[in-house]
């Protein structure tokens, strides 16, 4: 069975009252263009149209440009799991099976009914924000996004494609997630990903391959917090790598990640005012080189570095990153860093001081090491595995060079025992 075109779709919704079967949306009208016909918004796997019902309440109407079922069962999952759940970020919506009519052959067609969102993208916000340098109001939607975050894992809930377009800022100043075509819930867990998100937000490990799991938004929720922390410490950083040269996305792009020596933003980034800012942007980048399923969660990023040091240790010579190395002052004397506070992967090399990486070891890009940035504090997530555990025993403190006298007393007894026995047998032959 063919699959309607978009213009099907659009002489459906023309006549609300035969193209719908719910009785209460036949009574709706649909935003028409200036040719007269339904306005589409349309995506790469679906179309939008702005509907409205008797009382003025307006909603989205989302149907699907082709026949895919492996979506359909997707949404499905989705909206069975979040009905009764109440979660700010994400606006309301109910899968119908079949809730469009086709009025040529009867047919019956799926679609979504979602809450429709005022408001602009936060990319737009962030524009106006910086424009008229509002770094308060910036610092304040940094804080409203480790909300966001916080809350859809407390909910067991992915977003999938976290980036400036899906993040709406609504007319009260709320944070309201859109586009929930990567979205996973637990029954959805395992299964293939159906879209690979956004670049630069998103891990350079992701591919069609990945499967939905918990932590696949920790990166994305990471780089975006980051680049708000950095706009409200500078505003002026839009102008200088948003505004001037027309980019269309917040501050990172991928060539500031596969060649960090040569990214004005990273080492502005460095000298960022704010030390968290600093000490973030060493983290993001260290942990773009990690595995995907190895990112740690935003929140435990954040309180390695708000951890306060607890017993002393002599820190060891591998600590400091080759890749990404943090700075030490002069004159400064390392702090004492306990145990680590949370699990983290975003682990430092063990072993000597080198740039090089082992032979064999798996990384997403081969970056050099980079010039000592400005001094910031190290962060308790970044030790290594084994840092802090309690020293092997040894067998006593000057012990090694009476062992070495014996050895060497009884191997030139051996030997001089051998040399006679050859000058004995060279002699009677």
């Amino acid at each position: 069975m063919a699959w309607p075109l978009q213009s099907d779709f659009a002489s459906m919704l023309k006549n609300p009252s035969v193209g719908f079967r719910d009785a209460e949306l036949r009574r709706c009208t649909v935003e028409m263009n200036q040719l007269g016909q339904p306005k589409a918004r349309s995506g790469n796997f679906a179309s939008v149209y702005h509907g409205f019902r008797p009382d003025g309440t307006e909603f989205a109407i989302r149907v699907f440009n082709r026949r895919q079922d492996e979506r359909l069962q997707h949404y499905r999952a989705i909206s069975d799991y979040l009905r009764g759940r109440a979660i700010s970020s994400i606006v309301r919506f109910q899968y119908d099976e079949q809730g469009l009519r086709s009025a040529g052959d009867g047919r019956l067609y799926p679609l979504l009914l979602m809450e429709w969102v005022s408001g602009t993208t936060i990319f737009d916000w962030l524009r106006k924000q910086c424009k008229k340098g509002q770094p308060g109001a910036v610092l304040a939607g940094a804080d409203m996004w480790l909300r966001l975050v916080r809350e859809l894992s407390e909910h067991g809930v992915v977003h999938g494609d976290l980036q400036h377009g899906n993040v709406m800022v609504s007319p009260s100043g709320q944070l309201k997630l859109v586009d929930y075509d990567c979205m996973g819930v637990p029954a959805l867990l395992g299964r293939r990903n159906l879209e690979t998100g956004l670049p630069p937000y998103q891990h350079p490990g992701r591919n069609g391959d990945t499967v939905l799991f918990p932590g696949l938004d920790n990166f994305s929720s990471l780089l975006i917090y980051v680049a708000l922390r950095a706009l409200a410490a500078a505003p002026k950083l839009w102008q200088t790598y948003v505004a001037q040269p027309g980019y269309d996305r917040i501050l990172f792009r991928e060539e500031d990640f596969c060649t960090p020596l040569n990214s004005p933003l990273y080492q502005d980034l460095l000298k960022s005012p704010d030390g968290q800012v600093r000490e973030l942007t060493h983290c993001l980048f260290e942990l773009r080189r990690q595995d995907l399923r190895k990112i740690p969660r935003l929140d435990e990023v954040l309180s390695g570095f708000q951890a306060k040091p607890a017993s002393a240790a002599r820190r060891p010579p591998s600590f400091r990153s080759t890749a990404f190395p943090l700075p030490r002052s002069p004159g400064e004397t390392p702090t004492p860093v306990g145990p680590r506070v949370a699990r983290s992967r975003c682990r430092r090399p063990t072993g000597k001081r080198t740039a090089e990486r082992p032979v064999g070891s798996k990384t997403h890009d081969s970056t050099p090491a980079l010039p000592t940035p400005p001094a910031t504090r190290e962060h308790p997530l970044l030790m290594p595995p084994n840092f802090g555990a309690s020293p092997r025993p040894q067998a006593g403190p000057n012990r090694g060079w009476v062992w070495w006298f014996v050895g060497s007393a009884v191997m030139s007894v051996l030997l001089g025992i051998a040399a006679t026995l050859l000058l004995l047998i060279w002699r009677a032959s």
